[in-house]
């Protein structure tokens, strides 16, 4: 009995502070407020959680990825959109963005409101990953590196607007999937 309160307590603080740092950002989240919201002691946080670090990266665990892991995992094999897949994504790729919709408040946390962590460049990293995912696998005979920069910048820009106007998985499909083709095949891919 005790371990299933434990869960439960647990399982709020997560809750609440998924909500703290979506509405206030790393910086100006505090962990009283996040007491509040899971109605508990503050002090009963830190038996969980060792400080605010700890508490953000477990709010994180979900949307943490190795991208140039992700981006290298599926080869060849690109999808033409049928079903869930995404236009020009291997199936790995696309099932770390269908996974990335599941979680988009902490998705948008990481890329967006992680100032002052160890997370705060996690947005030109995924850029930069994308970056040379694109140089390696581009047919355009174009050797501009600013180019393949705009082209992963705006696409990141783009699955952002996607996460912050989210209607459903079934429209955030659609919507990158339509992104997709239009960044993709116009660069050869």
């Amino acid at each position: 009995m005790a371990q299933v309160l434990k869960d439960v307590i647990r399982e709020n603080i997560l809750k609440a502070a998924l909500q703290e740092f979506f509405d206030k950002g790393y910086q100006s989240a505090a962990m009283r407020n996040i007491a509040a919201q899971a109605k508990i002691p503050t002090g009963l946080i830190y038996s969980y959680y060792k400080n605010k670090d700890a508490l953000f990266d477990a709010v994180l665990r979900p949307v943490l990825y190795d991208w140039e892991r992700v981006l290298t995992a599926g080869g060849e094999n690109k999808s033409r959109h049928t079903g869930s897949e995404i236009y020009g994504l291997s199936k790995a790729e696309t099932e770390c963005i269908l996974n990335l919709f599941d979680h988009r408040q902490e998705f948008i946390i990481l890329i967006d409101k992680s100032g002052g962590t160890k997370y705060e460049n996690e947005k030109e990293r995924f850029i930069k990953d994308i970056e040379e995912h694109l140089n390696e696998h581009c047919s355009d005979d174009t050797d501009d590196a600013l180019f393949s920069h705009i082209i992963a910048n705006n696409f990141v820009d783009g699955l952002m607007q996607i996460m912050y106007h989210y209607k459903g998985k079934e429209w955030a499909v659609m919507i990158l999937h339509k992104l997709s083709k239009m960044y993709l095949s116009g660069i050869g891919l």
